[in-house]
C-alpha cells in the first residue's frame, strides 16, 4: 500500500513544482490531506519528505480573484496562462464524467461476463 500511496505522493509534488515554476498567478496556499489542512507557501517544502498528499493549490491574480486548481496537468495549464478558468473547470468535469463513465462500463462488462459464465456453466 506504501509504494502506490508514495507514488500519487510525488505526482501531486511534481504538478505542483511545475505550477509554481510557470505560474502567471500568485502562489497563496497549498492544501494537503494530512494533518492541519493549510500550508503556506514556504512550508511547503518541509512537507515533501512526509505522507502529506497536495490536493489543491490556491492562487491569486493581479485583481485579488482566487482560483483553486488541483496539482494535475489540467492545473499546470491553468496557472501557466494556457487556458481560462472557465475553461480549467469544463476540462475537470470532463474528466470525472470519463471517470465514472469508465467505471460503469468495466462495472457492466464483468457483470456480463459473470452472468454469462453462469448460464455457460449451469
Amino acid at each position: 500500500m506504501c509504494a502506490p500511496n508514495s507514488f500519487i505522493e510525488q505526482q501531486a509534488f511534481e504538478m505542483y513544482e511545475k505550477i509554481q515554476k510557470n505560474s502567471v498567478y500568485n502562489l497563496i496556499r497549498v492544501d494537503y490531506s494530512e494533518g492541519s489542512n493549510q500550508v503556506s507557501y514556504s512550508q511547503v517544502n518541509n512537507i515533501r519528505n512526509g505522507s502529506a498528499l497536495i490536493t489543491r493549490i490556491v492562487l491569486e491574480d493581479k485583481d485579488g480573484t482566487l482560483y483553486i486548481v488541483e496539482p494535475n496537468p489540467n492545473g499546470v495549464r491553468f496557472a501557466s496562462g494556457e487556458i481560462t478558468y472557465k475553461e480549467y473547470k469544463k476540462l475537470q468535469k470532463r474528466e470525472e464524467v470519463n471517470g465514472i463513465a469508465t467505471f460503469f462500463v468495466i462495472l457492466v462488462f464483468f457483470s456480463g461476463s459473470m452472468y454469462f459464465l453462469m448460464k455457460i456453466f449451469t
